[in-house]
């Protein structure tokens, strides 16, 4: 793909698709089908200096009015299964519910406690996606990735991706995620420990001895459709804030006890905060907002009516993360990508 048929590919002013509604629109926008188009648009982009940014399904991205840069839509959907070497390998752009249902269907354990979760394959490992007791940074083998900067094809191992909770080496680097090799080998084990799951089952009279992949993948959508709204639906990016790590003594508990936390022990003197809980006890300071508010039924969501930009989002949450730091001496972080 020649300079000038690159050219004449990229579209001009192209709304930047993203589940929070913002009315945002990119400069350029390109969708790239073959790996080998990569090489020249990444000698476009370094020729001309332009920014990048790399779009899935925008579930989890708080974009500007305008990007004044390039928007890549990868679109490689191949599911691949090596049964020899016990790997699936997956194209970034399949969509991570659908994965986890094919998981399903082939008898592969670990994807369950992921189900539902918006988004694409590609992008889950940037934030290192969790839910219910799981993360997928421990079912990925490998990462397929092209270096936009250097303009090579790199291959990352697990360990070299260095995942921690709500990240790793993807965020805010030049690496494009191609495709993902899973394993398919995880032991055959069910992971319900989670009190969600744990409530859930017996709010419902759920008995262990039902349980399956496919049963265990409904509860954890039913779970999730109770408390977290669709997208499709209600504008929202998920989780807009992490739970924070902190050292249990730099907690301020002069207003609300440690008892009227959700806390858990992570080990090294440092443990986690339950934001969501820190939001609930101080939403009734946050100041109203036109176009943003919290969710009724999770307090991490923060939902838009479908007007709100980039800053009045970003006014809000940093409205929250003021209070919640006056109150209890935590600094909020927000999780979803912020595009400049």
């Amino acid at each position: 793909m020649q300079e000038n048929i690159l050219k004449m590919l990229l579209k001009e002013n192209h709304k930047i698709s993203n589940s929070l509604k913002i009315d945002s629109t990119a400069r350029f926008y390109i969708e790239v089908i073959k790996q080998d188009e990569l090489i020249d648009l990444s000698k476009f982009i370094n020729k001309n200096e332009i920014k990048y940014l790399v779009l899935g399904e925008g579930t989890n991205l708080v974009p500007p009015d305008f990007f004044d840069g390039i928007v890549i839509k990868p679109n490689f959907n191949d599911v691949l299964y090596d049964s020899n070497n016990k790997i699936i390998n997956v194209g970034a752009s399949v969509n991570w519910h659908k994965l986890v249902n094919i998981c399903i269907e082939k008898n592969i354990y670990g994807f369950e406690n992921l189900s539902l979760i918006p988004g694409t394959v590609g992008a889950a490992p940037i934030q290192n996606i969790g839910a219910y007791g799981q993360e997928v940074s421990n079912l990925i083998d490998k990462i397929n990735c092209f270096d936009i900067e250097k303009g090579e094809f790199i291959s990352l191992n697990n360990s070299s991706c260095k995942f921690k909770y709500r990240n790793s080496i993807f965020k805010n680097n030049s690496l494009l995620i191609i495709s993902v090799d899973f394993k398919t080998d995880c032991k055959k084990e069910f992971n319900i420990e989670y009190n969600s799951i744990i409530n859930h089952m017996d709010k419902i009279g759920f008995k262990k001895t039902n349980l399956s992949l496919e049963t265990l993948s409904n509860l954890i959508c039913d779970i999730r459709n109770k408390t977290l709204p669709d997208p499709n639906i209600i504008p929202n990016a998920g989780s807009f804030f992490k739970n924070a790590e902190v050292k249990i003594s730099e907690i301020d508990d002069s207003e609300f006890s440690l008892d009227e936390l959700i806390i858990w022990d992570i080990g090294n003197n440092k443990v986690k905060v339950g934001s969501a809980r820190l939001i609930e006890l101080v939403k009734d300071r946050i100041p109203k907002s036109k176009n943003v508010e919290i969710y009724k039924n999770h307090a991490l969501v923060l939902v838009t009516n479908a007007y709100a930009t980039q800053a009045e989002i970003l006014d809000y949450a940093n409205a929250i993360i003021k209070i919640v730091k006056k109150v209890f001496n935590i600094e909020l972080q927000i999780e979803p990508t912020l595009v400049e």
